[in-house]
């Protein structure tokens, strides 16, 4: 197959699973009905662009890959219906916490109305997608997403506890990111297996998929953060700014000498960093080529998830693999 950008894939993904991303949305839609006429303003508002959708995407996706019948099956739509308003809450909570001002390229709930009509909506969300999960009438099901709920929630705290925290090992950064973000692209794979009874293997794996995929995107969505082009609504070194120690700093600490580390070390301690700051350290990431030494690390779970997708076949799963490879070289 011909490898494809990142956009241009999604574009292909989308329109290989379009029927049932179009009755997502209605659903979407619907439960944000409710006779307090601010709910649906914000709803409306908060979902007016609906970018990408990868998790419910990749939901169905994963869907028509593994079943014969997709397009008798229902469940996956209320399904990826309940994983969009699941990552819609966590947003909403997440520009709270982190005082965000810009989502999807237009201002945040919060910054327009303030952070009580951000949390509460995000709660609504929250309990909607609970009534989509009962819609899809799996326990099992029901039980793995309310997990990734409660997963992600300890990932915002990891993430908390560790900010400004310059020891932070790559492995701590990557059990914060599987939990702030992985999971629930794990959840999004394997949903459509346990609610069609697949076995443990093959749900298993897509766990694994979702898992290295979603690992994958948030190093990327870092990498960007500092070496990504300035699109709108998006500036770069946010994460710096707000003292957040990704991967390309922990890389760039394991590279640099005494002197370096200690200026990196003493600006992410202080409780605000300046724009001269920031470019004395893109500096050093030029120098070490930190650039490529994120994408390094980033190619162990494009190889991980390689393997895995040899046990399934049929051009969904040529999307997949056009999808992991992309994602690597993102430019925004």
């Amino acid at each position: 197959m011909k490898k494809n950008n990142f956009e241009q894939t999604i574009k292909l993904i989308h329109k290989e699973i379009n029927v049932k991303l179009v009755k997502t949305n209605n659903e979407l839609d619907k439960f944000l009905s409710s006779s307090v006429t601010i709910i649906p303003k914000l709803g409306n508002y908060f979902f007016k662009k609906r970018g990408k959708q990868l998790r419910p995407v990749l939901c169905l996706l994963s869907s028509k890959m593994i079943n014969k019948n997709y397009s008798k099956i229902s469940s996956d739509i209320y399904m990826s219906t309940a994983i969009e308003f699941i990552h819609g809450a966590t947003l909403l909570h997440d520009d709270v916490i982190d005082e965000g001002k810009i989502r999807r390229g237009q201002k945040s709930i919060n910054s327009i109305w303030n952070n009580k009509f951000s949390v509460l909506f995000g709660d609504f969300l929250f309990s909607k997608s609970f009534q989509l999960m009962t819609k899809a009438k799996s326990l099992e099901a029901m039980a793995s997403l309310s997990q990734v709920s409660s997963k992600i929630s300890e990932g915002e705290f990891m993430q908390l506890t560790h900010e400004n925290n310059t020891q932070i090992s790559e492995k701590e950064y990557i059990e914060i990111i599987s939990l702030k973000t992985a999971e629930l692209f794990a959840a999004a794979m394997k949903i459509p297996a346990i609610l069609s009874g697949k076995n443990s293997k093959i749900i298993s794996n897509l766990n694994k998929l979702g898992l290295y995929f979603g690992i994958i995107f948030q190093i990327m969505d870092d990498y960007l953060d500092y070496f990504g082009e300035k699109v709108t609504g998006k500036e770069n070194g946010k994460d710096f700014y707000e003292g957040k120690i990704t991967l390309p700093v922990i890389l760039l600490l394991k590279k640099t000498s005494i002197n370096e580390i200690r200026f990196t070390k003493k600006i992410f301690n202080k409780s605000k960093r300046s724009k001269s700051e920031y470019i004395e350290l893109m500096k050093l990431m030029e120098k070490y080529k930190i650039k490529d030494d994120v994408k390094k690390f980033s190619q162990k779970y494009n190889s991980l998830s390689l393997k895995i997708l040899t046990s399934f076949k049929g051009y969904q799963k040529e999307l997949f693999v056009d999808l992991l490879s992309s994602s690597i070289n993102r430019t925004n």
